[in-house]
This record gives C-alpha cells, structure tokens and sequence, in this order.
C-alpha cells in the first residue's frame, strides 16, 4: 500500500497529466453539448449519440495513460531511482497500475457523467466509467512495453481511430473483439475491453520483469 501511495503522488505531481485530464473532460464536455444541440435540431445522430462523445474522449485517456507510464523512461531516467527504492519489479507494475486506476477514476467518472446525464442515459454511467478507467490502463501498459509516449501514442490511436473502423467497415463480427467496442456498446464490448487491457498489462509486467532499466 506504500507503494501505491508512493506512485499515486509521483502521478500527481505530473503537470502533464493534470492539462490531459483538464482538457479532455473539457473537450467532452463541449461534444457533449454539439451532440445534444444537434438532437435537438432533429439532425439524425444513429442510436448511439448518448456515447458518442465519450469515443472521441477516449483518446484523451488513451494519452493520460501513456503520459503517466512514459515519463519515468524519459530524460533522467526516473524508473532507475523508482527501481533502486522498491527493486521488485512485479509488485512494483501492480502498485502503479493501481495508482494509475485510482488517479484516472474520478476523471473517468466526471467524463462519463457530463456525457451520459444529458442523454437521459445514467445507468450507462457505471460502464463508461469503468471503460474508460480500463482504457487508461491499456494505455499505460502499451507506453510500458514501448518506452517512449509518441510512438505509443501514434500506435494507440491508429488502433482505435484507423484500425478499429476499417475492421469493423470490413467485417461486423470483428467488432466484437476490438477493445474499443464497449465505447459504441456497452453490451457487446465489455469482455474485449477487459481481456486486451489484461492481456497489455500482462506483457507490461513480462517485459518490465525481464528488461533492463
């Protein structure tokens, strides 16, 4: 619990997260209200407009995750000191996953509820917010095994904005198995989400357990 404790307040102390959190609730909140008025004005939106915004909020937190794993691998090499304090490495990826799920939860929350309460559509707000809790984690793990934020970045935004619609433009069965099918149903896309976000934080701990520093 020490630990957690520990890389929750290295979290914290990050200005980058903090701006990532900011503007992407803000981004959210402004497509959230752009969506709405658009509803409004009877422009047809599909069935899914209450979770709409949240598919483009998602990569805010796809950014959050990686920022927050990256950034003991840049210039002075903090992961080294973080090493030399708690030398094991397993437990180490646990309690900074933890502390990374607790930091991203209440942003999660707000992020989930500026975009599920003005739909009418409260009861999804559990969901999302676990989604997107789960998505920050996945990018986290990816930014681990990478080692450097632009390139995760590059590689999780093609997969969820390039990759994702051409599968699922392609064959709609492949839908079912992409982890950012819970953004546009909930329903069908929990169990993708929640076994690619095991999955990377598996080959994370692997890789951060075998690598050199």
């Amino acid at each position: 619990m020490n630990a957690v404790r520990a890389e929750l307040r290295k979290l914290l102390t990050l200005p980058s997260l903090r701006l990532t959190a900011l503007l992407t609730w803000a981004a959210n909140l402004v497509l959230t209200y752009a969506y709405r008025a658009a509803e409004y004005r009877g422009e047809p939106l599909g069935d899914n407009s209450a979770l709409a915004p949240l598919g483009y909020a998602q990569a805010g937190f796809l950014v959050l995750g990686v920022l927050a794993a990256a950034s003991e691998y840049q210039e002075g090499g903090q992961i080294r000191t973080t090493l030399l304090a708690m030398p094991r490495r397993l437990p180490l990826q646990a309690a900074k996953a933890l502390a990374l799920a607790a930091l991203t939860l209440p942003v999660a929350a707000a992020t989930a509820t500026t975009s599920t309460l003005p739909a009418g559509k409260a009861t999804w707000m559990p969901a999302a917010t676990g989604y997107l809790t789960l998505t920050t984690l996945f990018g986290a793990a990816v930014a681990s095994v990478v080692r450097h934020a632009v390139p995760a970045v590059i590689l999780l935004l093609g997969l969820y904005f390039i990759a994702g619609p051409l599968l699922r433009a392609w064959s709609a069965t492949s839908a079912a198995y992409l982890p950012d099918t819970a953004a546009l149903d909930p329903s069908r896309g929990a169990a993708a989400t929640i076994a690619w976000t095991l999955t990377a934080l598996t080959l994370a701990a692997v890789a951060f357990h075998r690598r050199d520093a």
